[in-house]
């Protein structure tokens, strides 16, 4: 099991694989080979360079490898020298070793995937989450503006025209009637309207759905790629495997070609990985300074640093607007209940009761959406979320980035020793059998090398004497005979030398000694 460390982002703990102290203290230079802060900084200069320059590691480490196998298929490419088939066959184990290898290092790359694509479907699921309180939050401003709107203050305005068609025999209780319908409506309007009003535009700029989006559609789009890419890097790798089996030269230099693009892919993607394992690390170590940059351009910094630190000794930036709308919904709620006491005792009930009964029932429903707008603006429930993307991210995300760049670098590696093992081999199997030897002859003549009676020994074409040899050459056959020896024609019934039954021998005429010398 992964050891695992923690970061104290608010008084809650958030959780980090050991990975991330490890590249963070990954050294930080830049051109002029000074140290830099580590801090996550993607729009600084400076930090940009330092980030370069650990990228361009492996991009040292791919031109030098192209160099050393450039000088030496240079050596050997000229190297015509007959191998034994032990050599051969040897090379052949050494290539499929390697090739197994290499497709376990690419298995370490989809496992490597598939956590980041669950670690970053997380995180994303977590971003929808919040975005949906935001959502919530606006959807119920919008509601309270539209209770007030277009329930209680139409409902209170017909209060008031009633109340001035039945005037009361009281003249106090008429204009204290008035007076409270006055301070309602300015509490209503001025007081309870504009704070909820502020808070929606405090907020307004926090929807975030369509980055939410984008990052999903990226990061499928990221898992689909690297999945293709493995796969198609296995398929490479098994084109090594089919030419050593079918002893191939053709096939072999098809991968000494595929193999060098497999190396110079898996080493730009263990630039792409380094860089991004040692970005990831810095900006998990204190995630919060960048996050707060970035949202202070949404919302205000306080609004932000509200929401990512989840402070209990810091104060609520909503505080200020939710205390006066709770005051104005309060007082206009005692004013109501005061008017509805003089109005049922000076007013016609059947008349008055039930436009009362209406704004009574719009004041408390309007408590009741400012309660729920006060719920949502709460941090605990958008930092447990901010929380949960963190761990994702800094946990198995991470991990699985790791494990990326670990397998494109063994990758890398591997394709490296396989193209060179390639490139040994297949430059050996250019040597066939030479037409016209004996064996293509007949197998059963003796060798060129041997001393038997051949066509070669007798001075056929192809037979080269040494320039200084003193043997003098073979007795030409006298006429009748085949190297000294007498030949006898047969009927087919007698045998060579004589014998029982056996014809009279005839003398067959030979070569003279002038036509062998002008040949």
């Amino acid at each position: 099991m992964a050891m695992e460390g923690y970061s104290v982002v608010s008084e809650a703990v958030v959780q980090r694989v050991f990975w991330v102290d490890w590249f963070h203290n990954v050294p930080h230079i830049n051109l002029t080979l000074h140290f830099v802060n580590s801090t996550f900084q993607p729009y600084s200069p400076v930090y940009q360079e330092s980030l370069g320059i650990i990228g361009s590691v492996p991009a040292g480490i791919l031109i030098l490898t192209l160099l050393v196998l450039l000088l030496y298929l240079l050596t050997r490419c000229c190297d015509n020298r007959p191998r034994k088939p032990g050599s051969i066959t040897c090379l052949k184990v050494t290539l499929v070793l390697f090739a197994i290898l290499t497709l376990g290092a690419l298995g370490v790359s989809i496992w490597g995937n598939e956590e980041v694509h669950e670690g970053m479907t997380e995180a994303i699921r977590s971003l929808d989450n919040i975005n949906s309180m935001v959502h919530s939050l606006s959807n119920q401003t919008k509601l309270f503006d539209e209770t007030i709107r277009r329930n209680l203050q139409p409902q209170l305005n017909l209060f008031k025209e009633t109340v001035q068609r039945q005037k009361s025999e009281n003249q106090s209780v008429d204009m204290f009637i008035r007076e409270s319908l006055h301070y309602m409506q300015g509490n209503i309007s001025e007081v309870l309207l504009i704070n909820v009003e502020d808070i929606n535009s405090m907020m307004s700029g926090a929807e975030m759905g369509g980055v939410v989006h984008m990052l999903g559609v990226g990061e499928l789009a990221r898992w689909v790629g690297t999945q293709g890419v493995t796969g198609i890097l296995m398929i490479v790798v098994l084109v090594v495997m089919v030419g050593v089996a079918k002893h191939s030269r053709c096939t072999l230099i098809t991968f000494s070609v595929l193999g060098l693009l497999a190396m110079i892919l898996c080493w730009g993607l263990t630039s792409l990985y380094l860089v991004s394992t040692v970005a990831l690390s810095d900006w998990c170590m204190d995630p919060n300074p960048f996050l707060e940059g970035q949202l202070s351009k949404l919302v205000s910094r306080d609004v932000a640093a509200y929401y990512l630190r989840c402070d209990p000794t810091r104060k609520s930036p909503f505080t200020r607007y939710l205390t006066h709308a709770k005051q104005a919904a309060e007082l206009v709620m005692t004013s109501l209940n005061k008017v509805t006491t003089l109005a049922d005792s000076n007013y016609d009930r059947q008349e008055i009761h039930p436009r009362l009964d209406h704004l009574a029932a719009f004041v408390n429903q309007s408590q009741r959406s400012l309660g729920g707008v006060s719920a949502l603006l709460e941090c605990q429930s958008m930092h447990h979320q901010y929380r949960t993307a963190l761990n994702a991210t800094c946990y198995q995300a991470m991990s699985g980035v790791v494990y990326l760049l670990l397998s494109a670098a063994g990758s890398g590696l591997l394709f490296t020793i396989l193209v060179w093992f390639t490139s040994h081999t297949w430059i050996y199997l250019n040597h066939k059998a030479e037409p016209g030897t004996s064996e293509e002859r007949d197998p059963f003549l003796p060798g060129r090398g041997s001393r038997g009676g051949t066509l070669t020994s007798l001075g056929a074409p192809g037979y080269s004497r040494p320039r200084h040899s003193h043997t003098p050459p073979q007795t030409p056959p006298f006429p009748g005979t085949l190297n000294g020896r007498h030949l006898y024609h047969s009927d087919g019934m007698g045998s060579i030398g004589g014998g029982s039954g056996s014809a009279p021998a005839t003398y067959n005429q030979g070569p003279s000694w002038r036509s062998i010398l002008e040949e």
